[in-house]
């Protein structure tokens, strides 16, 4: 919502619930029968219900649906085919667009007939939030066989349904529907279908389309241009990229910060750095912004393709020039330099972050993690991993058992476990797969099988495939089945995972080559329940 709407949508809400009396949206304390609550009109109801749609407050409208159906006079105050409508637009905003849909039939059923406005919204949630464009298409027809003939925005629907669908050839129909209706074609129902094009690489199509927009008289706009840029560089033709630049001038457009962003991401992704940097260059001369998305690619191959100090010395460069900088962005940075093991550029960008108005999120406290420890800094991520402000994760519990049983120190752990004991970290079944690996790597099998025995969730199927694997893989096979014996026993059955696993460790050279076929074969049927 507009900033400039939200006192008058403010002001309404405030101005139905007073009407209301004690029924006040989201604090579920209004009275739970109908009786007990003053007579209201069917207009108070329908100001309530606009205004929990405004809010997104499904729950909300499905109970005011129920106090008119309740309401002393029913037949004054029965919902209408625009209570519904705003009941079902609560439930699409609050992100259950499955239920919004359900409520029209709840319409139907109550004898109510729908209005235009109800189709309209069916037909756009359907089309927009469900992705169902043959259910969106019957909705238009159900329109048209009742009179109600279907609005330019129903068929711009429709036509961005098709086309997310990849049914373009419907999307096709559907404009030559509107041409023959004589609807205004704006650049909305082209947009997806250009799109579409760009994405299947179909250029030549996408020149048509362009040259069509302009023979109707709808004029391709600078977001038509840029998605037009977009598909150019996904093809590598980089050469119509700078022709469409240098004739945007005579064809009415303004290439702007997405034009160059995305033309200068193409390049990168096609390891041109250098001409990155020279539209960079032309980009700010324009005083035009990099995109914060642009910006992360850049740095992202800049790092790859170039010296690791050049992706330092773009960071600092574009916080010069007021570039917008995220967190992704030192993200990337730190992520590449610990890769190559400068851990102290790892350190340095992360303290730099820490001067910014920039939050590190819990990734960016990963990388720092991972790339200490693959530096062999271990002591100081420890450290790190113990400072005040340190916001550790499932991921970072799962780095440090990687890495520090990786080098051998896993006897230095205790200072993570701790932390897991007092539940300030909750492991997952990817902590329990990691800690199986390792035990089993370091010669402690029955200490693996004794965790994997002791798991609160019981006999998750990743960490029991994992230490099926090294049973069977050390010769332990009599082991492997006393597992499966006590995790059927429990009345869990054996996953998929495990069977895999079996197999993988029997056939370590491949499906060809089993070590021992027979013994495979005995214990797949005892897995079976058929040996």
């Amino acid at each position: 919502m507009a900033a400039s709407a939200w006192p008058a949508a403010a002001a309404a809400a405030r101005a139905a619930v007073r009407t209301l009396g004690r029924f006040i949206p989201r604090t579920y304390t209004h009275s739970t029968t109908a009786a007990s609550s003053p007579a209201h009109t069917l207009d108070d109801y329908n100001r309530l219900l606009s205004a929990l749609a405004r809010d997104g407050d499904g729950d909300g409208a499905l109970r005011v649906l129920r106090l008119m159906r309740q309401s002393p006079s029913p037949a004054a105050c029965a919902p209408t085919a625009a209570s519904y409508a705003s009941a079902m637009a609560a439930l699409s905003k609050a992100g259950r667009p499955a239920d919004a849909a359900a409520l029209f039939d709840d319409m139907l059923a109550h004898g109510v007939a729908p209005d235009r406005a109800a189709f309209s919204l069916l037909l756009h949630i359907y089309s927009s939030h469900l992705g169902l464009p043959s259910a969106a298409r019957s909705v238009l027809l159900w329109m048209s066989r009742l009179g109600l003939p279907p609005s330019p925005i129903d068929y711009a629907d429709l036509v961005f349904s098709f086309c997310r669908a990849c049914r373009l050839p419907d999307a096709l129909q559907v404009l030559d529907e509107m041409r023959a209706l004589g609807y205004p074609l704006t650049t909305h129902v082209y947009a997806p279908i250009l799109q579409a094009h760009c994405s299947s690489g179909d250029m030549r199509s996408a020149d048509a389309l362009i040259a069509s927009m302009r023979l109707s008289g709808c004029h391709p706009d600078v977001v038509i241009h840029n998605i037009y840029v977009h598909g150019l560089c996904k093809a590598g033709d980089f050469h119509a990229v700078e022709r469409a630049i240098e004739e945007s001038g005579r064809d009415g457009w303004v290439p702007d910060a997405v034009t160059y962003s995305t033309y200068i991401a193409g390049l990168c992704r096609c390891g041109r750095v250098e001409d990155a940097f020279r539209q960079l260059e032309i980009m700010v001369a324009k005083g035009l912004q990099l995109t914060v998305v642009g910006l992360n690619i850049l740095l992202d191959h800049a790092a790859q393709e170039l010296d690791m100090g050049v992706g330092n010395e773009v960071l600092e460069r574009c916080e010069e020039l007021g570039f917008e900088v995220d967190v992704v962005t030192y993200n990337t940075a730190m992520d590449h330099f610990g890769k190559e093991m400068q851990w102290l550029c790892v350190l340095k960008l992360f303290t730099d972050l820490l001067k910014k108005p920039i939050a590190p999120d819990a990734h960016t406290y990963n990388i720092l993690i991972s790339g200490l420890c693959r530096a062999g800094k271990f002591k100081l991520a420890k450290f790190i991993f113990s400072c005040k402000g340190f916001v550790a994760d499932t991921v970072t519990c799962n780095i440090l058992i990687h890495e520090f049983y990786g080098a051998g120190k896993e006897d230095e752990l205790g200072f993570l476990f701790s932390d897991i004991n007092a539940a300030k970290i909750v492991p997952d079944t990817i902590t329990y797969s990691t800690l199986v690996d390792c035990l089993c790597r370091s010669g402690r099998r029955s200490q693996a099988a004794n965790l994997v025995r002791h798991i609160d969730e019981g006999y998750p199927a990743e960490p029991v495939a994992h230490l099926t694997y090294w049973l069977v893989r050390s010769g332990h096979v009599p082991e492997a089945l006393r597992l499966f014996d006590d995790i059927l026993a429990k009345g869990v059955a054996l996953d998929g995972r495990v069977f895999a696993n079996v197999i993988k460790a029997f056939c370590r050279k491949g499906p060809v080559d089993c070590t021992d076929m027979t013994q495979l074969c005995s214990v797949l049927d005892r897995m079976l329940g058929i040996g």
